[in-house]
């Protein structure tokens, strides 16, 4: 993707890949809202994915009403230096045609450079059906950049 000098963009993407962890806010149908931090990873479309156990709230929430909204930045940023990502989307349960595609991400950035390494949990049976544990997807619709400019929409998966 071209970037073309666009200084929202580029602060996106730094964000995108710079951080590991989102909070993600659901909401029942009614409206009762929860927000949860979870590891994210994301693809070349800037779809997100993350794993969670699906008797988790969010994810009951999820399966209720798929519209999500996250934020993602870095919690040891000086005071007055608030970067960061805000956007929403749908989410649903990633399925078996997608799900080699989401460990592999998964298992490259979150224990990229850790201590903990991945094990055999991490085969395309134990995040399938009934599964304890499911991958998640969410296709975002809003992107917005947060900073000193306050709040910007940017169109990651616009070309130049």
């Amino acid at each position: 993707m071209e970037k073309d000098g666009n200084l929202y963009l580029e602060k996106a993407e730094g964000i995108f890949s710079n951080n590991k962890y989102m909070c993600i806010g659901t909401s029942t149908k009614k409206g009762r809202p929860w927000v949860t931090p979870v590891l994210y990873v994301y693809d070349e479309e800037y779809r997100v994915y993350f794993l969670s156990a699906i008797d988790s709230l969010h994810a009951e929430n999820i399966k209720e009403n798929p519209e999500v909204s996250i934020a993602i930045f870095d919690s040891e940023q000086k005071i007055g230096m608030s970067d960061g990502v805000q956007a929403r989307g749908k989410c649903s349960m990633v399925e078996e045609e997608e799900i080699e595609k989401a460990i592999t991400m998964y298992c490259d950035k979150v224990f990229s450079g850790s201590d903990v390494k991945p094990t055999d949990r991490y085969e395309t049976s134990e995040y399938l059906g009934a599964s304890e544990f499911r991958f998640f997807r969410i296709d975002l619709s809003e992107i917005y950049v947060t900073g000193a400019e306050r709040r910007v929409r940017v169109d990651l998966r616009e070309e130049s």
